[in-house]
């Protein structure tokens, strides 16, 4: 079943439903007001990667990269990989690179 995104066009609320395929206009009223006339907004489409898909995208973008040229782009990097493996690397960062130029 799809998670579809809706504006309601009286309150301005919005909100998303999940929606089966027999679900009625009723089902999709705006949860704060209740209106039954919601416009649907067109969402992103996102899709489920495992952690090894992850870590061969972040593998390919260092090598195509080469050598980091400055410290953010550092940070960004370590921030993708730890990203990548679904782990934070921010206080790991910070104490790496406190001492930067």
């Amino acid at each position: 079943m799809p998670i579809y995104e809706f504006l309601c066009d009286k309150c301005g609320f919005s909100y998303a439903v999940l929606v089966g395929v027999t679900s009625e206009p009723d089902d999709l009223a705006c949860p704060r007001c209740k209106s039954e006339t919601p416009l649907r907004k067109v969402s992103r489409v996102a899709r489920a990667r495992s952690e090894d898909e992850r870590l061969d995208e972040v593998g390919d973008r260092l090598e195509r990269m080469g050598e980091p040229e400055s410290y953010s782009e550092m940070r960004d990097t370590i921030r993708d990989v730890g990203s990548a493996l679904d782990e934070d690397v921010s206080d790991e960062m910070k104490e790496m690179f406190e001492d930067e130029p």
